[in-house]
């Protein structure tokens, strides 16, 4: 999705951001590096489809209870939407007024990954069965890298929003559902019409709505 990018005066909005999404980024990094305990090659996408298997010395069960102590267990997303329709416009806002702590707080948080979206993935057994904290230090490296990207490339421009596209009805995820490869669609003044993935599957739970992680294609 393509952008108003042109300024005739003031300091280019970009610049003046790139000190926050640097230091965000970085903050990020480091609590998701607090996790990590082995290296494991890179998947495409938030699910992964041909993971590395990394044997550990502890059963799944107990690398679950290890990560989760610490975490508050939850049932429900908390914040959010109630629709998909209503993220993706939030996340479209926010990014026009460079509102960073309402961009980062649309995404799952550490404790519902832990009891709400870890469980329910391929990680949990063989061939693919991967500790949960070395799936959430991916994912967060991943996640930030995107969000870095995401904020670097529109943050404070004018975004020619036209809806969104998800390529299927979603699937179901534990108690909730999932939807893989969104992307936003742009309508530009010119009449150019523009479509880009800027973030990651979007999860549902208890009725409300979050990103899984701002992994995108930039």
């Amino acid at each position: 999705m393509k952008t108003d990018t042109h300024h005739t005066d003031g300091p280019d909005p970009a610049a003046r951001l790139r000190p926050r999404v640097l230091l965000l980024a970085t903050t990020l990094l480091g609590l998701a590096a607090c996790d990590f305990q082995e290296a494991w090659s890179e998947p495409s996408s938030d699910t992964a489809s041909t993971p590395v298997h990394v044997d550990s010395i502890f059963p799944i069960e107990e690398e679950i209870r290890r990560f989760r102590d610490g975490t508050e267990q939850v049932e429900s997303l908390s914040g959010g939407e109630a629709s998909k329709e209503a993220l993706v416009e939030r996340l479209i806002h926010a990014l026009e007024v460079e509102d960073v702590e309402t961009i980062t707080s649309l995404a799952m948080t550490r404790n519902e990954f832990a009891w709400l979206y870890y469980p329910h993935t391929m990680y949990t057994a063989r061939p693919y069965e991967l500790s949960p904290a070395l799936v959430w230090y991916h994912q967060q490296n991943r996640s930030s890298r995107g969000l870095t990207r995401l904020l670097d490339r529109y943050a404070g421009e004018t975004l020619y929003y036209a809806g969104f596209n998800c390529p299927d009805e979603g699937e179901a995820f534990g108690e909730g559902h999932i939807w893989h490869g969104c992307s936003v669609l742009g309508s530009l003044p010119t009449g150019e019409e523009v479509e880009e993935r800027i973030f990651g599957s979007i999860l549902e739970w208890g009725g409300r709505y979050k990103l899984v992680s701002f992994s995108n294609e930039f």
